[in-house]
């Protein structure tokens, strides 16, 4: 038990270090939500950020993942601004601003693949896994999105909901030492990796976003 409690604390101060590099080179949109997370978020929790995953047919990046005692939170995040339309259900999303029209897939979809990858590497119930997109730029919601995605200022009161608690300091410590073990190191050529992956399996290359890029 206490080298459990040990390792959960030194993925902690792994997390914050992350964090702060995070920070300074990721996206802004991105690094708000980081910052929202670790500001507004009391409960105990490891956040990692940028996780790309193997699969079978390449990989997938996951924008952030927080573990809680409440569960894990699988997050996507979009930088975007202007009028969002679009359905749960639809593959596509349309983006308006100034008139000018411009579709990007559908981050629901999208996050649920992520969630799904990250379900494989363990042996947890399904609805100790959640999927959050999180639009953290000045985007106004046209049309229902779904019950999982929210606007920045409403992400934190979403994660601090009442849930019962599903994970002690043990198993936590376990969950972030699977996902370290299992995720791709971090770098340049990783992300380009992914990206290209991600253009093969789409075959639609105006759908494959730049995680450094915001949609103004």
């Amino acid at each position: 038990m206490f080298l459990a409690v040990v390792t959960f604390f030194v993925g902690c101060i792994i997390g914050s270090l992350a964090k702060k590099q995070f920070s300074v080179g990721a996206n802004i949109g991105e690094a708000r939500v980081v910052t929202e997370i670790e500001t507004e978020f009391s409960r105990l929790h490891v956040l990692l950020n940028n996780v790309t995953l193997p699969t079978e047919n390449g990989t997938t990046q996951i924008d952030h993942i927080l573990i809680a005692d409440t569960g894990i939170f699988v997050i996507e995040t979009k930088h975007y601004k202007g009028w969002i339309y679009g359905n749960p259900n639809e593959a596509t999303w349309t983006q308006v601003v100034f008139k000018l029209k411009s579709r990007f897939q559908n981050p629901s979809r999208q996050n649920y693949g992520h969630l799904k990858t990250l379900q494989t590497l363990f042996s947890l119930p399904e609805d100790n896994f959640f999927s959050v997109v999180v639009f953290s730029g000045e985007a106004e919601f046209k049309s229902f999105l779904g019950d999982n995605v929210f606007k920045l200022g409403e992400l934190s009161g979403y994660l601090a909901k009442t849930r019962p608690v599903v994970f002690d300091e043990r198993k936590m410590a376990y969950i972030v030492g699977r996902i370290e073990m299992k995720r791709l190191r971090r770098s340049i050529e990783t992300d380009e990796y992914h990206v290209n992956s991600l253009r093969e399996r789409t075959g639609q290359r105006g759908y494959v976003e730049n995680s450094s890029r915001e949609r103004y």
